[in-house]
């Protein structure tokens, strides 16, 4: 695993891609990492599952 990260899926996309590979499910290399990001972040969206934007810690994106 790589250093934390700024962007919280970033940080989760790797702890999915580590259970991935521990349940001998799936091995996501390191740079398929952040397209995994990029897949859970359009199934928030998608699902109108409001989450915290961590870009600006005052901002709340669809509470």
């Amino acid at each position: 695993m790589n250093a934390p990260s700024c962007d919280p899926l970033i940080d989760i996309a790797e702890q999915v891609a580590f259970c991935f590979s521990e349940r001998g499910y799936a091995f996501v290399e390191d740079d398929k990492v952040e397209a995994l990001a990029d897949t859970l972040r359009s199934f928030l969206k998608t699902a109108g599952i409001p989450v915290h934007d961590f870009a600006d810690d005052n901002a709340i994106d669809s509470w």
